[in-house]
């Protein structure tokens, strides 16, 4: 049965369509806009407004790429030729757009074509995702600095004694492949027994909200021993499941560095305490002589002169290595005849008579640098040789031109040292203990030694071979044709 409806109810119903679609649009909770092919927006509702801070009339009228990331208008780009060149009545876009107060918001977009009177326009929905993105963010910003840090997170489940691990506990514990199962057992059959009875018994005992710090030794898969931090606080989450969820780090050179300390501190007292004694009783003896000295009085004033001297090196080199390890080791550079500045500086060894020191190479050779430091180097090598070598009578230092620096070795003839020795010889704190003999030093000297080279733009070395001697020796750059010149009268 066909109804004839008046021209006038037509516009009456087109005209309430109108108006439902205004107040849906106007009301719905996503936020939407119409845009036409040039991406100016011709409306907005109030969802969008609230979204980011603009009010609809300050929004219509506007482009869309006035909002937009920079590096989002080519997506925008994209999205006119797709739906209105090539002809796609649909597409999305993930984009970061700008607020009215300078934040940002990330939002999905879903856009849809039509046509109204042959024009082109296109309805777009922007789903707010910016929580979820700046989640994402955080993140990836805590699992890099996790990764520099070199901590790891983990997560013990109290129930089924399961444990959930990030990637940083796989690197720490050398884990291959992320799929291996792990839980508490697994755990501690890395620990070494001592530590591992300890840390079992603190899984143990956990109760909800209590915090723990424990330290201890593993196994690695290369067969290395590290120490390990873990720290963590047992929880119970909103579904009533219990959990211990924490951190763990490598701390092995912090131990490392803390046994180093205490070793230091030790060694420190021993050498500091014999020439203290020593200096102690001579004064006492010359205090007790003074009215009336006795034939022991000269004798007496040089053993205390002697302990004196003793520590005032030892001293001498705690303060040195302090300023090496703050960057405060200033050198006063000169030019100067390296040959003749070695053989200032061994007198002591060629005046006690015990040891022959031979000098032998380029007499005129000249450098530049700290003249005083450099000697220093030189005696430290000598007085090695004379400690690690006793029975080497003769100690030969070479002085030679290379085709870029000149090289001054020290050569004893010596037992030698082991080749396992040799790669820790500078390093700080570090003393040979030959045979299990015990030997008087801070361990300070070859570690000072390298840094003044270091500082002069040289390098220094060891060669040696178990009953073969050994020849300690460093480089200092030759002064150039440039600085001769510079340096001329």
């Amino acid at each position: 049965m066909e109804t004839n409806l008046d021209p006038n109810d037509y516009q009456r119903k087109f005209s309430e369509c109108d108006e439902r679609f205004e107040a849906i649009f106007r009301l719905t909770s996503a936020a939407s806009k119409i845009i036409d092919s040039d991406l100016t927006i011709l409306r907005v509702n109030d969802a969008l407004a609230d979204l980011i801070g603009y009010s609809a009339d300050e929004l219509t009228g506007t482009k869309i790429l006035d909002y937009a990331c920079e590096e989002d208008k080519q997506h925008w780009h994209e999205l006119q030729d797709a739906m209105w060149q090539q002809g796609k009545p649909n597409f999305h876009l993930d984009a970061c757009i700008y607020k009215k107060d300078g934040s940002l918001a990330w939002v999905h977009v879903t856009t849809i074509a039509f046509k109204e009177n042959n024009v082109p326009y296109a309805y777009t929905i922007l789903d707010d995702f910016t929580a979820r993105k700046q989640l994402q963010e955080s993140e990836e910003k805590l699992n890099t600095a996790l990764q520099y840090s070199k901590m790891a997170v983990w997560e013990l489940d109290l129930l089924d004694r399961s444990i959930t691990r990030s990637e940083g506990f796989d690197r720490l514990f050398g884990l291959n492949d992320p799929k291996t199962v792990f839980n508490e057992a697994t755990l501690l059959a890395w620990f070494l027994p001592e530590d591992r009875e300890q840390l079992e018994g603190l899984f143990q005992s956990i109760t909800t909200g209590e915090d723990f710090d424990f330290q201890g030794r593993i196994y690695t898969n290369d067969g290395i021993i590290k120490w390990i931090n873990f720290q963590g606080r047992a929880e119970k989450t909103p579904a009533g499941k219990e959990k211990i969820l924490g951190t763990l780090y490598d701390i092995t050179r912090e131990k490392q560095a803390e046994r180093e300390k205490d070793d230091f501190i030790s060694i420190a007292s021993h050498e500091l305490k014999t020439p203290l004694t020593s200096l102690k009783g001579s004064l006492q003896v010359l205090e007790r002589m003074k009215d009336k000295p006795t034939p022991m009085f000269p004798t007496m004033v040089q053993q205390a002169v002697k302990s004196m001297d003793k520590v005032t090196t030892l001293v001498d080199e705690l303060l040195n290595a302090g300023r090496v390890a703050e960057g405060q080791l200033h050198l006063k550079k000169t030019r100067f005849n390296l040959f003749r500045a070695i053989e200032e500086c061994c007198l002591h060894v060629t005046a006690a008579g015990t040891y022959q020191l031979l000098t032998e190479g380029d007499k005129g050779l000249e450098v530049e640098g700290d003249s005083e430091r450099i000697q220093r180097v030189v005696v430290n090598y000598v007085n090695n040789a004379v400690k690690y070598a006793p029975r080497s009578k003769e100690i030969t230092i070479r002085v030679e031109q290379q085709a870029t620096s000149v090289k001054v070795s020290v050569i004893d003839k010596g037992p030698g040292i082991a080749a396992e020795k040799i790669p820790h010889l500078f390093d700080r704190f570090y003393r040979v203990d030959q045979s299990g003999g015990q030997y008087s030093g801070l361990g300070l000297g070859l570690y000072i030694s390298a840094e003044i080279i270091k500082k002069h733009g040289g390098e220094v070395g060891v060669n040696s071979q178990p009953g073969q001697g050994s020849t300690f020796w460093f480089t200092l750059p030759t002064i150039t044709a440039e600085r001769n010149i510079a340096s001329s009268p």
